[in-house]
């Protein structure tokens, strides 16, 4: 039983405690009311009763629930449910949705994929804890593939690095392509002080890399086009960069794009999102089952709102 004295006139119960101890979040405050847990001065009182100086709150719940974030526990804080689109005893492949980082070296941003995927199985009671095999920007939603074990993770590594995985990526951009399907070639320089990338035709200088981009159209209308964008390559900000170059930027790209039109438009997030995975044929006999399996995320919100013209 923990038990806490008021110091001063708080809003609300329920905000007071998510505050104090985040482990204690909406649905466990109110399965915790409902189960006689949570006293006010000795009585049972709704989550919204607001607090005054001078109040006993009377906590009689298992005292993980205080933990505070850190290093080691940060994960625990993270937001448990994840949108898994397969799994099995080597691979889990999920739907990240727009807006959070797969990883952070800060754990104080501690929701992130890698610790929602950790919290999953933590809370299920299971010690499994997938490495990523790939990453994706903050911003853009889509498939993103965990390793269960050192074995597999090791495989997928390599499998990226030879670029054996075919990828396809779904996009918005302001601008209409040429050709209804194509092929480009460039070359992009990474800037790591200022995390951000430029495109040319041909190498800047000796930290230049080449880039393949294919790009096909599925439908435009006004001055809007819906993408299927299929990386050859795979270098740090290629489709964002690439398209911008490409003088189709993204919409809602805030580093590559039209700020002023991502403004107008209210675009939160890029309209970026890794659709499909596939794998080609595997010779590993421990994996061959894998072979020419591939993996579709649902269409993301922004293609929905292309089809209905909200982008003008």
């Amino acid at each position: 039983m923990k038990q806490i004295y008021i110091t001063k006139n708080e809003k609300s119960l329920s905000g007071f405690l998510q505050e104090s101890y985040p482990l204690l979040k909406t649905g466990t405050l109110n399965k915790f009311l409902r189960a006689n847990k949570i006293k006010v001065n000795g009585k049972k009182v709704p989550l919204n009763t607001a607090l005054k100086k001078g109040d006993v709150i009377n906590l009689y719940i298992e005292d993980t629930y205080f933990e505070k974030p850190n290093k080691n526990n940060a994960f625990k804080f993270a937001n448990r449910n994840i949108d898994i689109v397969y799994e099995d005893e080597n691979l889990l492949v999920v739907n990240k949705p727009a807006g959070i980082s797969v990883i952070d070296d800060n754990w104080q941003n501690y929701d992130t994929l890698v610790n929602r995927v950790k919290n999953h199985y933590f809370s299920n009671n299971d010690d499994c804890s997938p490495a990523l095999c790939h990453r994706l920007d903050t911003g853009t939603s889509g498939l993103v593939m965990l390793a269960k074990n050192e074995e597999f993770l090791q495989f997928m590594l390599d499998m990226f690095k030879d670029k054996e995985l075919e990828k396809e990526y779904i996009c918005v951009v302001k601008g209409i392509p040429k050709q209804k399907s194509s092929v480009h070639n460039a070359y992009l320089t990474k800037n790591a002080k200022d995390a951000y990338v430029t495109v040319t035709p041909k190498a800047k200088n000796n930290m230049s890399k080449p880039i393949t981009t294919k790009v096909n159209l599925v439908e435009s209308y006004s001055d809007y086009s819906l993408l299927n964008v299929g990386l050859i390559t795979g270098r740090t900000h290629q489709i964002r960069a690439h398209l911008a170059y490409l003088e189709m930027p993204i919409l809602g790209d805030s580093r590559y794009g039209i700020n002023n039109l991502n403004r107008q438009l209210k675009m939160k997030y890029q309209a970026l999102c890794s659709k499909k995975i596939k794998f080609g044929q595997i010779s590993d006999k421990r994996y061959s089952y894998l072979s020419d399996k591939e993996f579709i995320c649902p269409d993301p919100w922004f293609v929905e709102s292309f089809y209905k013209r909200e982008f003008k």
